[in-house]
């Protein structure tokens, strides 16, 4: 029962850290940056490990038949092989000393030639034009995240204490909610008489 409590400890300590991206999301140092991670987490890593699955499960089988290994933890060891190979870290002996050597062998230059060549620089470039577009409109969605994050809080809050007047961010005209925004003179950061008000 420890031994349960001390992993579920270990996964929510991780996940209560990682709530953390949260609050730095509203500042614009560093709300971009956590926004790039994000896509680059949920579009483009995501997409890799599609494809790299696909390909990991067809040369694990590969390699399980050609070694004449048995049973489910022969499959597993084989997958292990596969994925330590994609991090460089082989034993090529332990290809050659099989059964089918040549053909161990040039599966694997095929193996390493298609994942590691070829499925991570497409990443890496994916991970680029991701960073590049971001960049383009960082401050657009930075704005968007923090407006975001202003409606979560929001909501948070009951709607009696939304209504007292040092919460209110926003001005009643006609029925209508607008913004309250403050205009300030970029060269000397002061606040300017006029006021505007923008529409929600």
């Amino acid at each position: 029962m420890q031994q349960h409590e001390t992993l579920i400890l270990a996964f929510t300590s991780l996940i209560g850290w990682s709530y953390m991206f949260f609050f730095i999301m509203p500042f614009r140092f560093t709300g971009p940056f956590v926004i790039m991670i994000y896509k680059m987490l949920f579009n483009d890593v995501l997409r890799f490990c599609i494809i790299y699955t696909i390909f990991l499960a067809g040369f694990s089988q590969s390699f399980f038949i050609l070694f004449n290994e048995n049973g489910f933890q022969g499959y597993i060891s084989s997958i292990k092989q596969c994925f330590l190979g994609l991090l460089g870290d082989f034993d090529l002996d332990y290809y050659i000393g099989g059964q089918y050597p040549l053909t161990s062998v040039i599966l694997l230059v095929l193996y390493i030639v298609v994942i590691t060549i070829l499925l991570l620089n497409l990443l890496i470039a994916m991970m680029g034009d991701t960073y590049a577009d971001v960049k383009k409109s960082a401050k657009k969605l930075w704005h968007l995240e923090r407006a975001r994050i202003a409606l979560d809080l929001e909501n948070g809050i009951s709607k009696s204490k939304r209504g007292l007047s040092f919460n209110k961010y926003w001005v009643d005209v006609q029925g209508e909610r607008y913004l309250q925004v403050e205009q300030v003179n970029n060269d000397l950061n002061y606040p300017i008489d006029n006021e505007t008000n923008d529409d929600e």
